[in-house]
């Protein structure tokens, strides 16, 4: 059985930790340090990893932190390109690309390519071994696929009409 808890979520940061009983991840951590490990009771090397959709500091404002207490990364290469200063920790950094599954411990991680304003932004379909499947998708305005045997669905968005209407006049988002 998969469990969500979320720490936060909106403009201001996202971030939720998941757990399958076995394998504890982190998905975004757009928020401070020290709020996600208050939230985390400060067991933060329980944590198999961090996966990140995106590079905006709302998703991804505790990257650097993260890597610092231990914790491997798994973002897109357009995201670790939008996130600067990685330097010395760049050893946790493991680069995933949309379509290729990979494992962490017990999941089985399937990232897919989302719409958005970002570098190589990605949203993920997330199995455990007892057949739970939880997808999650930010800030996008389409997903183009299909997924089938979905047991947890996590979507967040906003919208702003005035940056909706700038993205569409510089072409990043296609008129409706």
């Amino acid at each position: 059985m998969i469990e969500i808890t979320p720490f936060a979520s909106g403009s201001h940061g996202n971030c939720y930790r998941i757990t399958d009983g076995r394998t504890p991840l982190l998905l975004e951590c757009g928020i401070s340090i020290n709020d996600i490990l208050r939230n985390l009771k400060f067991g933060v090397s329980s944590l198999a990893g961090c996966i990140l959709s995106h590079g905006h500091s709302d998703h991804s404002r505790a990257v650097k932190d993260l890597m610092k207490f231990g914790v491997d990364i798994y973002l897109s290469q357009g995201t670790a390109d939008e996130i600067s200063g990685l330097g010395p920790w760049r050893h946790r950094i493991n680069i995933i690309k949309a379509k290729q599954q990979f494992r962490i411990g017990t999941w089985t991680v399937l990232p897919f390519d989302t719409q958005h304003d970002a570098a190589e932004p990605l949203g993920f379909l997330l199995a455990n071994q007892a057949g739970d499947k939880l997808l999650y998708a930010t800030d996008t305005y389409y997903i183009r696929y299909k997924f089938y045997g979905l047991t947890h669905i996590m979507v967040e968005c906003n919208y702003a009409a005035d940056i909706l209407k700038t993205n569409v006049k510089a072409g990043l988002v296609e008129p409706a």
